[in-house]
This record gives C-alpha cells, sequence and structure tokens, in this order.
C-alpha cells in the first residue's frame, strides 16, 4: 500500500514536469505595422511610453526599454512592476514593423525574492499600440500643419 501512494506521487510530480517547458518557453513579441519610418517610430515609441506613466530605461534606434511605476500590494505583501520592450524593424519603404513584449517582475517575501513572467496576454499590449498609433497620427497631423 505504501509503495503504491509513493508511485502515485511520483507519477503526479513527473506528469506536471512535461508542462514546465511551455511556461518557461520563449514568449513571442506582439507585433503591429505602421506606416512610418524607423527613425520616426523610435521617437514616437518613447512619447507613447511617457504617456503611459512608463519611464524610458535604455533606447537605441531599434530598441526601447521602458519600466512602469512599481505597485506594492500589502495585502499580499508583494510588489509588481512591468518592463516592456520594443524592437523597431524596417519592413519596407515608409513603414516598420514594431515588436512588443511585456514581462511582470514580482517581488514577494513570501515566495523568497523576485521573479519574472513573460507575458503572453495583457491588456498594456492593446494599451501601448492604441497609444502608439495615437502619437503617430498626432506627429502626421502636426507635421502637415506645418506645412500648410
Amino acid at each position: 500500500m505504501r509503495n503504491l501512494l509513493l508511485i502515485s506521487l511520483l507519477a503526479l510530480l513527473f506528469s506536471g514536469c512535461t508542462s514546465m517547458p511551455d511556461r518557461f518557453a520563449d514568449v513571442p513579441p506582439q507585433v503591429l505595422m505602421v506606416e512610418a519610418s524607423p527613425d520616426k517610430v523610435y521617437l514616437v515609441t518613447q512619447q507613447a511610453f511617457r504617456r503611459l506613466d512608463f519611464k524610458v530605461t535604455r533606447s537605441s534606434i531599434s530598441r526601447v526599454e521602458a519600466v512602469s511605476a512599481i505597485h506594492t500590494s500589502e495585502t499580499f505583501g508583494d510588489s509588481r512592476q512591468l518592463v516592456a520592450k520594443v524592437g523597431i524593424h524596417e519592413a519596407g519603404p515608409g513603414k516598420s514593423e514594431v515588436e512588443l513584449t511585456v514581462t511582470e517582475e514580482v517581488s514577494s517575501q513570501s515566495m523568497g525574492g523576485t521573479h519574472r513572467q513573460p507575458l503572453r496576454e495583457n491588456g498594456f499590449f492593446g494599451l501601448y499600440f492604441a497609444m502608439l498609433q495615437q502619437v503617430l497620427q498626432e506627429e502626421a497631423g502636426h507635421v502637415s500643419a506645418e506645412k500648410n
């Protein structure tokens, strides 16, 4: 009886291991195609982050990283922060591909430190892409107003 219980527990333990690679597998970025040059998208990317109260931590012409404010929960005894990374690639004349990845960093004393989790789905993806497009439209309107 004792051996049967031990075998059952081991079977449960090892059956969970097959799903673990999915949790830690690379999460592909979400992608948006825009009608703007990579140089323009680079500038607008930073503006969009600032409007969403993110702080730009690193930037180069093809990559921008930003972090949200740290949100602390006394109820759960943890703090959370989103880390967003944008890759900018030329996708043809006057077009760019914007790749967005978002990672949640959680610091918790009860969990024993800090852990990072790439997010597959999060409302921030849609929010950021909408803000990026809004800033692009504003910039396009500003440029056409200057020409007139």
